[in-house]
């Protein structure tokens, strides 16, 4: 807090100072006054020659004035006054001796002493003025009353006047000086207030907008006292920032705000050397113990004890973790492109001079980072010609980048290189730039023209032609002395399907497997490798031997079971380096070589079934001419051998029910009656199933037939039958199909009658028939559909099978045969039928012909 003594004290100086200045005007003006006038008031008393007494105190009143004026011009304002209010009292008291009497007007001279201290001195000085003037009043009017004073001149004249009028005009000027010195003080004072108010109201208002300013900005701020570093305030910036609160942290300190104890203690020696600290980087932690970077800025605000310091924290911590990634990058960038095994270089746009050059090996041109460095791109043969650089350019350009472009560059021996080049442009201190990596793909243009001659090779022909053009191939892909593809043998022998040696197809040889590298390939599911010393391994191999072979690789050939059918081999009269290359060539030839042995062993099964499928026909024949006759044989049976005994049966029940009637109970009857229905319903069972065997043979009519009104008359046949059954049937016309009609009409019948049957329950029953308006795998579908009593799909599997229903015959009555006569004609057609429904829904069965004479739209 500031000190308030010092304050008061500095106020009252200030005061005094102005007041000093004001009454200094007026009294310059009463000493010009009395300047002017003594002298001619000196000159009156000399004219008249009043007395040397009065003329000596004029003369010392002059006297005084000067040496008076000469210290106020010297800036001497309070000895000056003291010199009038003294020198007032001397001169009145002088003059009133001279003159003898206390009544005189020089008595103004006492008041104006006491005025001129009241106003021009403070009050010890007025009373000391007041004291003084009393006493000596009271010790001259002693002595006049004692006689001690002369006689006094009661005579008037000129001077009399004349001093009387400097007296007045001193006191007058004196009050006016005052009440001059009073309202500019006002004045003053009331500018002050309003200055004073001015200033409240534009501190009001910075207060306001620092407090709003402090508040809402985006910076944490936080305030501090000086000496104890204890936190005064923080706004809700810091409080997002670090996590704490204003009320955690009002009353605290900012130890714990900081992450390094030792970067606290130089902030605070800086602080202490400079008063500021601006944008210094550090690294904090917030409540839940993250760390955060932040750009400090403090500053020192206020005087004497009461000072405190602002601090302003930005969260720096993107930033940071921007400018660390882009260093990072910066940094991968350098290694990647220092240390990478592919060739690379940059290099300007404009001229295509290049900047820099990596340090792997230029597989290229042969050229190292100096030869390259300082040169433009055509001048380092990159480019054939500045023609071709601008096609590049303008490329790179126009895609920002180019991918695997193929060039030829000259090598510095002289000799073209195939390479492929990868670009992009990239910006590089405000210069276009192009980073590029260069590849040489010799080898693999090598290698691709390779693979053409030896794709070709496998495609060209089959059988005994492709197995000399593989071999062939072969030893010139491997560069072999010796290829041999053979086939192994029930007899654990190899037969040679091809060989070719020194470039010479030889004729077919065969060899024992026992004792050779074949015989050792065949074990292993990779290659068989012997770079070397392959005659000691297998001495007693009669062909190593006589073709003096010291390098060998071998395939095995297997079946898709992974049976071992044959192998292939390739030989050299000398050893052999390790080959990645060759080795996958081989087992590329001997995959290709498998294919054309398997399809080779699968021809030759094909014609040993060929030479006896007829054999086999004809045993299939004469099989299904005898099942033919015993279903002829069941059917005799059936219509036969089974009606006869059931008529027997239905007419003696008849017969003893007639000779019995009138003596049989109610219960006699009804087992009379049940068995007269089951006599009935086994008579329907053998029809349907004389049906569904007489659907099964016979040949097939085919015809086009108008389906629409062949389901037209089954509905009509329908509802003659039931003609009380209000059943809306909806056919769609035009329908037509090539199958047998009879059959065909079978099968309306039975879908038609199903359809009727099941929604006899229904008080507003449908039944549709038509067809789907897209193909089902081909197929023209027909359709019957209605609002029935439906069945449970998961019993769907058993429609179609003889003597199966989905509901009891209490419900619903029927043999079971029906869809099952249906299934097996449009079988004999070729087509399908399939049902879909749940229960209480209705049903719906889709069905079809053969596609080649599936049911067509007229």
């Amino acid at each position: 807090m500031p000190d308030t003594s010092v304050s008061h004290e500095s106020t009252r100086q200030l005061a005094a100072a102005l007041i000093e200045q004001r009454y200094s005007r007026g009294l310059r003006a009463l000493l010009l006054m009395l300047l002017a006038s003594l002298p001619l008031v000196l000159g009156l008393s000399l004219a008249q020659e009043i007395g040397d007494v009065q003329i000596i105190v004029i003369a010392a009143a002059l006297t005084l004035t000067v040496f008076g004026y000469w210290l106020l011009h010297r800036g001497y304002y309070q000895w000056t006054s003291y010199l009038l209010v003294y020198a007032l009292i001397g001169l009145s008291a002088a003059g009133m001796v001279a003159y003898g009497s206390v009544r005189s007007a020089l008595l103004l001279g006492f008041v104006g002493a006491v005025i001129a201290a009241g106003m021009m001195q403070g009050k010890k000085s007025l009373i000391a003025a007041v004291v003084m003037s009393s006493l000596v009043l009271g010790l001259l009017s002693w002595a006049e009353q004692a006689g001690l004073l002369v006689k006094p001149d009661l005579s008037v004249n000129l001077r009399f006047w004349l001093v009387n009028a400097l007296l007045l005009t001193g006191i007058a000027g004196s009050v006016y000086t005052s009440r001059q010195v009073v309202l500019r003080a006002l004045r003053e004072q009331h500018a002050e207030l309003r200055r004073r108010e001015k200033a409240e109201d534009e501190l009001r208002l910075s207060e306001d907008r620092f407090s709003r300013i402090f508040r809402s900005s985006p910076a944490a701020i936080i305030v501090q006292d000086l000496e104890a570093m204890t936190v005064l305030d923080v706004n809700p910036a810091f409080e997002r920032l670090w996590g704490y609160t204003r009320d955690e942290s009002l009353g605290g300190t900012d130890v714990h705000l900081w992450h390094d104890p030792e970067a606290r203690k130089a902030f605070q020696l800086q602080m202490a050397t400079s008063g500021r600290v601006i944008n210094l980087p550090l690294e904090g932690r917030r409540k839940d113990g993250r760390l955060i970077n932040v750009l400090l800025s403090t500053e020192i605000e206020g005087r004497g004890q009461g000072r405190i310091v602002v601090s302003t924290i930005t969260d720096a911590t993107a930033e940071t973790q921007a400018r660390l990634a882009a260093r990072q990058s910066a940094e991968l960038f350098s290694k990647a492109f220092d240390y990478s095994p592919i060739n690379m270089t940059i290099t300007r746009v404009s001229d295509g001079t290049f900047l820099a050059v990596n340090a792997a090996e230029d597989y290229v041109q042969g050229l190292t980072r100096e030869e390259l460095l300082g040169r433009t791109s055509v001048e380092a043969g990159v480019w054939a010609s500045e023609q071709e650089r601008t096609r590049y350019i303008a490329e790179l350009r126009a895609e920002g980048g180019v991918v695997r472009r193929e060039t030829r560059m000259r090598h510095k021996n002289g000799t073209m290189t195939d390479c492929q080049i990868w670009s992009v442009i990239v910006d590089i201190a405000g210069e276009s730039c192009i980073l590029s990596s260069t590849i040489n793909i010799s080898e693999q243009k090598r290698r691709e023209a390779q693979l053409i001659d030896v794709a070709k090779a496998l495609s060209s022909g089959t059988g005994e032609a492709f197995f000399r053009s593989v071999v062939q191939q072969l030893a010139m892909a491997v560069d072999a002395d010796l290829v041999i593809v053979g086939e192994i043998m029930p007899d654990q022998s190899v037969a040679s399907l091809a060989m070719v040696q020194d470039g010479e197809l030889q004729p077919g040889i065969r060899y024992a497997l026992a004792g050779t590298p074949c015989d050792q390939a065949l074990s292993r599911s990779d290659l068989c490798v012997h770079n070397e010393g392959l005659q000691q391994l297998f001495p007693h191999d009669r062909i190593l031997a006589e073709g003096n072979f010291h390098a060998y690789v071998g395939a095995a050939l297997r079946d898709a079971d992974g049976t071992p059918i044959g192998v292939a081999n390739a030989l050299w009269r000398k050893p052999q380096p390790r080959s990645a290359d060759r080795d996958a060539l081989m087992q590329i030839f001997a995959s290709r070589i498998t294919a054309e042995l398997v399809r080779l062993r699968r021809d030759r099964e094909i014609s040993r079934l060929h030479e006896t499928l007829e054999q086999r026909v004809n045993e299939r024949t004469e099989q299904l001419m005898a099942t033919n006759a015993e279903l002829e044989s069941f059917g005799y049976s059936v219509s036969h051998d089974l009606q006869s005994p059931l008529r027997s049966i239905e007419g003696f029940s008849v017969l003893l029910a007639r000779r019995l009637k009138g003596r049989v109970s109610d219960e006699e009857q009804r087992l009379f009656d049940r068995i007269r229905v089951n006599v009935v319903r086994m008579h329907e069972l053998i029809n349907d199933l004389l049906a569904l065997a007489r659907v099964s043979k016979g040949r097939l009519v085919l015809e086009d037939v108008d389906l629409s009104l062949m389901a037209q008359q089954v509905v009509m046949q329908e509802r003659q039958r039931d003609p009380k059954r209000p059943v809306k049937v909806t056919v769609q016309p035009g329908i037509h199909g090539r199958c047998d009609s009879k059959l065909a009409r079978i099968i309306l019948e039975n879908l038609i009658g199903n359809a009727w049957k099941y929604s006899r329950q229904q008080s507003d029953a449908t039944i549709e028939f038509g067809q789907m308006p897209t193909r089902e795998g081909g197929r023209k579908m027909l359709f019957v559909r209605d609002n029935g009593a439906g069945f449970n799909m998961d019993y769907a599997d058993s429609l179609f099978k003889p003597f199966h229903r989905l509901h009891h015959e209490t419900e619903f009555e029927g043999s079971g045969m029906g869809l099952a006569t249906v299934h097996r004609i449009l079988e004999r057609h070729g087509g399908l039928i399939r049902g879909e429904s749940s229960e209480g829904q209705g049903a719906c069965f889709y069905f079809s012909f053969d596609p080649r004479v599936g049911a067509i739209v007229a």
